[in-house]
């Protein structure tokens, strides 16, 4: 009879320490807390946003958790995650003072999950004169996906924020209809490596904006390459050619007005000097077209020399036919 009511209280002490461990939400290890909601989830076609957390900061002073990590785990029909940084506090965010949201990693197939900022609240407690904000978080979910979603944090852990270093975590949130949005899934934090970079796959590969710099640290334009480049071919895309040189109204120069120039300044019209390019480097589209146009320019001269050989040519075959002619009448 002992023994069998022995099994019979180990059974139920597995099946207690087994419900307790398995529903747990909230596990604090040596100050680094995390909270973990589940079943958060769209009506159907219809988006929704939770308010799942809230988070008490202040922009002017050092305070616990400027960083709050948030982590989507898509558990509806296919794989999904996403890790978000919400920077706040001291200096935190864009501005040294207005929170930020980044995305750092995502992976899987289907991204239907975000989160949001809400609008910064004012509190009645102030550090130094500066009033204390809740900063609310929002989860936003669209189109039948489901989500578990795991907070890891370090501030306190309240029901209700009144001051700095707090944090609330919404077990059964708030939530209401949202017009449908589209995921993000493009990452967002500054890449730092002093190992190699390589970059792998089979669609495009682009950086949106900014500028590239290769052996600078201070590019002034798209690319900025600092050093030599090797390359089987370079296309560059202009504008327009050199061909209104050969337009009837085009105004060639004389070589005597080029002659002049060129004894004056020691280069060619509408070229820039050695100097200048020394300073200010050249245009390499520019520059081909320029230089098209001299070529031009120069076959219209060697053109109007050989019409001019040919007159007088002509002249001086008319010449000697004449000479010959009284040579021969004599």
């Amino acid at each position: 009879m002992t023994t069998i009511l022995n099994k019979k209280i180990a059974t139920i002490l597995v099946l207690f320490f087994s419900t307790f461990l398995f529903s747990q939400t909230d596990i604090n290890q040596n100050g680094i807390k995390t909270s973990v909601i589940s079943g958060l989830n769209a009506e159907g076609e219809q988006a929704r946003r939770y308010e799942i957390a809230s988070v008490g900061y202040n922009s002017h002073h050092w305070q616990i958790g400027g960083l709050i990590i948030i982590e989507l785990y898509q558990t509806s029909y296919g794989t999904g995650y996403e890790r978000y940084v919400v920077e706040n506090g001291f200096l935190q965010g864009v501005n040294y003072g207005v929170p930020a949201i980044k995305l750092i990693e995502s992976n899987g197939i289907y991204h239907s999950g975000k989160i949001a900022l809400g609008t910064p609240i004012d509190l009645a407690t102030n550090v130094g004169g500066y009033i204390n904000k809740e900063l609310p978080i929002f989860f936003d979910v669209r189109y039948y996906a489901t989500y578990r979603i795991k907070i890891t944090y370090l501030q306190e852990k309240v029901d209700v924020i009144n001051d700095i270093n707090q944090i609330k975590i919404n077990q059964t949130p708030n939530v209401i209809n949202i017009p449908d949005f589209a995921s993000p899934n493009e990452l967002n934090y500054d890449l730092a490596t002093s190992g190699n970079l390589k970059v792998s796959g089979t669609g495009n590969h682009y950086i949106q904006n900014g500028n590239v710099g290769i052996g600078t640290t201070n590019p002034t334009s798209k690319l900025t390459v600092a050093g030599n480049i090797a390359s089987r071919e370079v296309k560059v895309t202009v504008d327009a050619g050199a061909d209104f040189v050969f337009e009837n109204n085009y105004p060639l120069p004389s070589l005597e007005s080029v002659d002049k120039f060129i004894k004056e300044n020691k280069h060619l019209p509408e070229v820039a000097s050695a100097k200048e390019m020394q300073k200010d480097g050249i245009n390499l589209s520019e520059m081909n077209i320029k230089l098209l146009q001299k070529i031009e320019e120069m076959t219209l001269y060697m053109i109007e020399m050989k019409k001019e050989m040919v007159k007088q040519n002509d002249k001086i075959s008319t010449l000697e036919n004449k000479l010959k002619s009284k040579t021969n009448d004599l």
